[in-house]
């Protein structure tokens, strides 16, 4: 890795086609997303030179001159770690992924699927398709294309970054990047709810959610996965009981589209709704940002176990900390009964 001799700490940057910055989204730890510009870009490559004298070899210099002009007029991943940029690279790749996972998944409570990914290009098609006819004896002739969408990137603008901000997006990016189980257990639900979002085909969309859920929540595999899913959903994301015994109705004919998913059942398979998945991936995103919000109430996978435990025989909490307005909770409950 190229050594430019500048003091520390070190600098990652990485293009990001899933992002088009307007305005720079700016982490607690000094990592950013942001527009990289053509003279910045410009700037460094003359400091690399300048510094560096590696960087002054024919090889090196076009090597990672191109590197740098690869970067230029893009939006970027900017993430700064202390110590050797050997030692701190594959904590600052990680890192990076965090943060576009997590810019990904916050506009999940104001972009719909299907508008997200026509923002990103994403299209069951994988590829352009050229379908060509001839007819007999070659007397008729029919040709048609269709071209991949092209990837414009959800836009950070002070709006995202205000969302971002209010709902709680950086204490999630901070308790991810702790080492407790259930925060171990927030990022692997996060990984699949990423995916989800992706995922052209609604099918396939289910299954992945339902293990971001399953990532999350479920402690023993002997559990039956709707009720302990629906009850500890409910719990955490409310203390109203007419909101929990909404959220849990949404989870379980959630489970019942599942079910008709993965086992073939034609009568489950009628709850399967692109509005109902929406809803699950928004509830799944609060869940995940309420988790984070509460480390001190529930610092291990146990203890939160208990909680929820202690919820279905007692009074409802109080106690927890809900980062986000009601609003985006109301709407997700909204959005699960919108018949498509």
């Amino acid at each position: 890795m190229l050594e430019v001799g500048i003091p520390q700490p070190s600098q990652y940057f990485r293009v990001t086609w899933l992002l088009s910055a307007e305005t720079a989204l700016q982490f607690p730890d000094s990592s950013r997303v942001r527009f990289f510009g053509e003279d910045e870009a410009d700037s460094l490559a003359q400091e690399i030179r300048r510094r560096n004298v590696f960087a002054r070899h024919s090889w090196e210099n076009n090597f990672y001159i191109q590197r740098i002009n690869e970067l230029s007029n893009h939006t970027v991943i900017e993430v700064f770690r202390p110590g050797d940029p050997q030692d701190m690279a594959e904590e600052a790749e990680n890192v990076a992924d965090l943060i576009e996972k997590l810019a990904v998944l916050s506009s999940a409570l104001a972009l719909q699927k299907h508008e997200l990914q026509r923002k990103l290009g994403i299209s069951s098609r994988l590829r352009t398709e050229i379908g060509f006819i001839v007819g007999p004896g070659c007397r008729y002739l029919q040709s048609r294309a269709r071209a991949v969408p092209i990837a414009q990137g959800i836009c950070v603008d002070e709006r995202f970054c205000r969302r971002f901000s209010g709902c709680g997006f950086f204490d999630l990016y901070k308790y991810c990047l702790s080492q407790s189980n259930l925060a171990e257990r927030v990022r692997s639900s996060l990984d699949w709810l990423f995916e989800s979002r992706r995922e052209p085909r609604l099918s396939a969309s289910v299954v992945k959610t339902a293990i971001a859920l399953e990532s999350l929540l479920i402690f023993d595999e002997s559990e039956s996965l709707a009720r302990s899913l629906s009850e500890r959903a409910a719990f955490v994301l409310s203390s109203s009981a007419e909101t929990r015994r909404q959220i849990s109705g949404i989870v379980k004919r959630f489970y019942d589209a599942r079910s008709g998913v993965v086992h073939g059942s034609r009568k489950k398979l009628r709850y399967l709704t692109p509005s109902l998945v929406e809803a699950v991936d928004r509830l799944s995103v609060l869940l995940c940002l309420v988790i984070g919000a509460n480390h001190q109430l529930w610092p291990s996978i146990d203890s939160l176990r208990e909680w929820c435990e202690m919820q279905r025989w007692g009074e409802p909490s109080t106690e927890v900390r809900v980062p986000y307005t009601y609003t985006y909770l109301r709407n997700a409950v909204k959005l699960s009964q919108k018949a498509q």
